[in-house]
């Protein structure tokens, strides 16, 4: 692709009616003006400008309500031009038919952002493997229109508000000229060249093969671009978009596969936990994923210390009920953004000392296993799909004991953060195995983390709606082998061989 990046006079759609170059200031921008001083505040800061003219200012705050043609800018307002290029990341630039219908519209979403100056590709064009076409939810629409074209990879939105123009960016899914895929939307040649003069000019082509961040896939780049700021204008953090729905109850209420009161659990002696436990030190550089077990299984007293150190409940924090924003927070033993307390912790127990085999909930508040007893033949199936799937991840080196599934009740988070859900879910996931790590290995026990899981099959064992609740996170834990470091006193060895940069062999 080749691109001439120039401000040449507005492309023709038959030849005669030439297409207009319109812009205008984001509807988020205000100008105040005092004299021929203004400021400008927007959703990246406040900026002042001194000296600039009535003129210009009275043209400055017209764009605040109605767009500009650039033609006439650069005739009649060329300071403000020269303005406008000096926070391009303020003005949203149109391509138009000559009575001002638009065809489409780039809103700029980081202060990276430039003017797109409507270049002229030439040759053929191809979209980039990054971009891709949606739905805004209603209300978020520009003049009520809502089909997008985003990319991780674009400092740009682009607004649709044409179907031709959708079929335009469907047409360079393949390599094509601006005119070939004019012609396949049934566009006329100049619209499909000031088109494409936005897509280059945006940053939806891609510039060439394997030119584009070629180690990353699809999803997990518009993962990292839309889940920090920087590249993107949508609101972040705890913005308390979804005030209006109820907030979901700190504490996970028993399901309908749930019977009776389930199974207390004892309550560890902490005088006898802190005279065994080995030291913080210790502990860390002993720590390591363990893929081998004892004969003798992992014991249910096992399994209800580690559950109690690492994910009971220790309070409710009560919310303001006279805070529309208030809700009540979780403290556990692992910290977690906003004390949301969203992770849940599921057993898919196979062989246990105390335990019979199935899926059991851990009730984190009352510090009680809930069974979760098969209802049909999918569900035991289910249940067996997760075993052998954790032990695939294992690389087939161990027969699971105790395959622990970490789910996260989404609504906790978003009710409060936006973009940053499901990020900081998987946050809260990390924190909870090393937690799990550190404690497994002080209490001598068999650790390891598994690096993914299967979504369904774990909504169809575990008895959850994906969509409301869902697998985050999976941890096998076992009983310890012989001659693998048990006690404060084995860890001396594992101490030992670190000072010395010996390592730990392959069992990270």
């Amino acid at each position: 692709m080749t691109v001439i990046d120039t401000l040449p006079p507005a492309p023709a759609t038959g030849g005669h009616h030439p297409l207009r170059r319109l812009l205008r200031l984001r509807p988020e921008v205000e100008v105040t003006a005092q004299g021929a001083d203004v400021e400008l505040a927007h959703p990246w800061g406040r900026q002042r400008v001194h000296a600039l003219g009535e003129r210009t200012v009275a043209a400055l705050l017209d764009l605040t309500r109605t767009d500009a043609d650039l033609d006439l800018l650069a005739l009649d307002h060329v300071r403000l031009l020269k303005l406008l290029e000096r926070f391009p990341y303020l003005v949203t630039t149109t391509v138009a038919d000559p009575l001002g219908t638009p065809l489409a519209t780039a809103v700029p979403i980081a202060r990276s952002a430039a003017l797109p100056g409507f270049a002229r590709p030439t040759g053929e064009l191809v979209l980039s493997r990054f971009a891709y076409l949606r739905r805004l939810p209603d209300g978020q629409g520009q003049d009520g229109e809502s089909c997008v074209l985003e990319s991780p990879m674009a400092p740009f939105r682009l607004t649709l508000h044409q179907a031709a123009a959708g079929a335009f960016v469907a047409a360079l899914s393949a390599s094509r000229t601006a005119e070939e895929a004019a012609l396949l939307a049934g566009m006329s040649p100049g619209e499909g060249e000031a088109l494409a003069g936005l897509l280059a000019g945006g940053g939806f082509l891609d510039a060439g093969k394997g030119a584009e961040a070629p180690l990353w896939d699809f999803h997990d780049l518009l993962f990292h671009a839309r889940s920090r700021p920087g590249r993107h204008d949508y609101p972040t953090g705890g913005v308390f978009a979804h005030q209006d729905v109820p907030q979901l109850p700190a504490v996970s209420a028993p399901g309908s596969r749930e019977e009776g009161e389930g199974i207390d659990l004892p309550v560890p002696d902490w005088d006898t936990v802190v005279a065994r436990d080995p030291a913080l030190s210790e502990v860390l550089e002993g720590r390591r994923s363990v893929r081998s077990y004892a004969d003798t299984p992992v014991t249910l007293d096992q399994l209800a210390e580690l559950l109690y150190r690492v994910a009971r409940v220790r309070r409710v924090i009560p919310g303001d009920p006279a805070d529309p924003h208030g809700y009540d927070g979780v403290e556990r033993p692992y910290p977690a953004g906003g004390a949301t307390g969203e992770l849940e912790v599921y057993l898919s127990v196979v062989k246990c000392v105390g335990l019979e085999p199935g899926v059991y909930r851990y009730d984190a508040a009352a510090h009680r296993l809930r069974p979760r007893p098969f209802q049909h033949p999918g569900e035991e199936a289910a249940f067996s799909e997760l075993v052998t799937a954790a032990w695939r991840a294992t690389a087939c080196t161990v027969d699971p004991q105790v395959l622990l599934t970490v789910t996260s009740r989404f609504g906790r988070l978003s009710w409060k953060y936006s973009q940053i859900a499901y990020a900081l879910t998987l946050k809260h996931v990390g924190v909870l195995y090393q937690t799990l790590y550190l404690v497994a290995t002080a209490m001598g026990l068999a650790p390891c983390g598994l690096g993914s899981g299967d979504t369904d099959a774990a909504a169809r064992a575990l008895g959850l709606d994906w969509t409301a609740e869902s697998s985050v996170g999976e941890f096998l834990i076992g009983s310890r082998p012989a001659g693998v470091p048990r006690t404060a006193h084995g860890f001396a060895d594992v101490v030992a061989a670190a000072r010395a940069g010996e390592g730990f062999g392959e069992n990270f």
